[in-house]
C-alpha cells in the first residue's frame, strides 16, 4: 500500500504575518469606535440637559402668560433647578426678558434659559411670544 503524501504548501494555514496584520486592523477599529462611542454620549447628555432647559423655559413661559400682562416687566437671571425652582447654586440660569411688541399695544416675552455643555461653557435654549393688552387697554 502506498502512503498518499501531502506536500505542504504556504496556503495551507494562516501565517503569523496575517495573524499580526488582521491584530493591528482590528485594535484599530476598536480604538476609532471607542471615540465614536465617548462622543456619541456627550451628544445624549447634551440632548438630555438642553431638553430639560427646554422644560424649564416652556413651563416658565406659561406662568408668565397667566400674569396681568400690564404688569409685566424683565427679571434678571435666576439660578433653577431641573424642575425650574430657584435654587443657588443650581446648574441652570433662567431671565425674562420683556420689550416692546411689533404693535403699541402688545409685548415681545423671551424665556432665556442657559444650560451646561461643558465645565466652562453654557449653551442657551430662548422662547420667545407676543402678548397682547387687550382690546379695553
Amino acid at each position: 500500500m502506498k502512503r498518499a503524501q501531502r506536500v505542504l504548501s504556504c496556503e495551507d494555514g494562516f501565517s503569523i504575518l496575517t495573524v499580526l496584520i488582521s491584530v493591528v486592523l482590528v485594535s484599530i477599529a476598536i480604538v476609532a469606535l471607542s471615540g465614536t462611542t465617548v462622543y456619541v454620549l456627550s451628544l445624549q447628555t447634551e440632548s438630555r440637559v438642553r431638553s430639560t432647559a427646554t422644560g424649564i423655559a416652556a413651563t416658565y413661559m406659561e406662568e408668565v402668560k397667566t400674569r396681568p400682562t400690564e404688569s409685566l416687566a424683565s427679571e434678571s437671571q435666576t439660578a433653577v433647578d431641573e424642575t425650574g425652582r430657584a435654587q443657588d447654586p443650581a446648574p441652570f440660569l433662567r431671565e425674562l426678558i420683556v420689550q416692546t411688541g411689533p404693535d403699541p399695544k402688545s409685548k415681545l416675552i423671551t424665556v432665556r434659559v442657559h444650560y451646561p455643555r461643558s465645565s466652562s461653557v453654557m449653551g442657551k435654549v430662548e422662547l420667545a411670544t407676543i402678548v397682547y393688552l387687550g382690546v379695553g387697554s
